[in-house]
């Protein structure tokens, strides 16, 4: 399997001090009755702790670190707890550079970027998988978004641009690698890594990245009829997307995750292309058949039919 060698987590190595990060939802009971779990399990075999800054008070505050200070350097891996929200703002917060890898426990929600679920006896079993070495790393890109001179953090997920006003539609001219594509009214664009195809982007009518592809997907929102067939648009993850603003005294809004977000006025160019510093991601299962199975379970919700039970 395809594990320690490329971000370096060599969980049982002898000599091997690195600590193990723990982050969670701060508003859920349930979160932190696991994060309990997981530090009497992590303490048990001696490990060390790092908690992120804002939940230690509530576990053992002198194991406190900022989640920007945590890579991979310092941290064998961050485990957090809650959902793909929480795995958003944790990546989000993470440094840029060398951030450690991540191991999401799902709390019941879809919970796509999460591998363990929180029971506490399979979670167990998942972290005993990791000392053992018995894991991938999925590779994740992340985007980097310019506005002007002024970089935004990056994106796991997608970047949308929609309008200041509800109301208004945006007027937008893009580019791809500097070649003029298109201009439309519309209500917004979501520009998504494979990651982020599987959320708000496929909800607005984008398609799935198969995460082999090397793929970023653009995907217009309500674009107007009377401007031309607009659909989404798959282009490689070597690409700069430019973004114009063209409507005057109506500015735009771009949001980074869902999770922040950054007024941007009309003319000033937006610049979208993939960061270098990637995301790993903990898995147990070979990337086709864990995403596929992903795919299927937590968003399609079909089942696999066994083969005696299809016709010819």
């Amino acid at each position: 399997m395809d594990n320690s060698a490329s971000v370096g987590i060599n969980s049982s190595k002898a000599g091997d001090h690195r600590a193990v990060g723990i982050a969670c939802r701060l508003d859920s009971p349930a979160a932190l009755k696991i994060v309990q779990i997981i530090t009497d399990f992590l303490l048990e075999r001696k490990e060390k702790i790092f908690f992120e800054t804002r939940i230690s008070s509530k576990f053992i505050r002198h194991f406190a670190k900022n989640l920007g200070d945590m890579t991979s350097s310092n941290t064998k891996f961050l485990i957090s707890v809650g959902g793909d929200g929480t795995v958003l703002r944790v990546v989000q917060n993470l440094s840029k550079k060398d951030p450690p890898p991540i191991l999401g426990v799902n709390l019941g929600s879809v919970g796509f970027l999460d591998e363990s679920e929180s029971d506490p006896d399979a979670l167990k079993a998942d972290l005993e998988k990791i000392f053992k070495g018995e894991y991938s790393l999925e590779k994740a890109v992340r985007l980097g978004t310019t506005i002007g001179n002024h970089k935004l953090p990056l994106a796991l997920n997608e970047v949308l641009i929609i309008s200041s006003k509800p109301s208004k539609v945006l007027y937008a001219n893009i580019k791809i690698d500097g070649s003029y594509f298109t201009s439309s009214y519309l209500d917004g664009l979501i520009i998504s890594t494979h990651i982020g195809s599987t959320a708000y982007a496929l909800s607005a009518g984008g398609c799935l990245l198969d995460p082999r592809l090397n793929g970023l997907e653009i995907v217009p929102l309500n674009p107007f009829a009377g401007t031309g067939v607009f659909r989404p648009l798959i282009v490689p993850s070597f690409a700069e997307i430019e973004i114009n603003l063209q409507r005057p005294r109506l500015n735009g809004l771009v949001i980074v995750d869902g999770q922040t977000e950054y007024k941007v006025s009309p003319q000033v160019k937006i610049r979208i292309r993939c960061s270098e510093n990637n995301i790993y991601f903990i898995r147990f299962k070979e990337q086709v058949s864990g995403y596929f199975d992903k795919v299927r379970n937590k968003i399609l919700f079909s089942r696999k039919l066994a083969d005696d039970s299809l016709e010819n």
